[in-house]
C-alpha cells in the first residue's frame, strides 16, 4: 500500500523592520527557497507549501532560553502567550513557554519544577 509521508520543517532567523522594508529579507528567502527546492529534488521530495510568520519579539516577550537557547515566550511577562490565536497553534514545540528564574529567561524545560511555568526540571 502506498503512503505519503508529510514532513514539517521549522526554521527561523531574526530580522528587523529595516531589513524587511529594504527588500533584502525577500532576497534571502528567495535564495533559501531555491536552495531548498534543489535539495528536496535531490531526495525525490516535493515542496508543497511554505509560509513565513513574523512574531514581534519585544511585544510578545520572545527570548532564547539562557540555558539551552530554545525559543521561548516569557509567560511571567506575557501570560497570554499568543492569546489563543490559531495562527500560532502549530508553534507549541517551536516556541516553548518559559519564565524568569534568578534573573534569567528560562524555557519550561530548564525552569525548576517549582516555578509556575517549569515542567520538566
Amino acid at each position: 500500500m502506498k503512503q505519503i509521508a508529510i514532513r514539517k520543517h521549522f526554521s527561523y532567523f531574526v530580522t528587523d523592520s529595516k531589513e524587511i522594508e529594504s527588500g533584502s529579507f525577500d532576497e534571502k528567502l528567495e535564495s533559501l527557497d531555491e536552495e531548498m527546492n534543489s535539495l528536496l529534488k535531490k531526495y525525490d521530495l516535493t515542496l508543497v507549501e511554505y509560509e513565513t510568520r513574523f512574531i514581534p519579539m519585544e511585544k510578545m516577550s520572545l527570548f532564547h532560553c539562557e540555558k539551552c537557547n530554545h525559543l521561548m515566550i516569557n509567560r511571567d511577562l506575557n501570560p497570554a502567550k499568543f492569546d489563543g490565536n490559531e495562527l500560532y497553534s502549530d508553534l507549541a514545540f517551536v516556541v516553548l513557554d518559559g519564565g524568569t528564574h534568578e534573573g534569567m529567561n528560562l524555557c519550561e524545560e530548564c525552569l525548576p519544577i517549582s516555578h509556575r511555568w517549569g515542567h520538566f526540571s
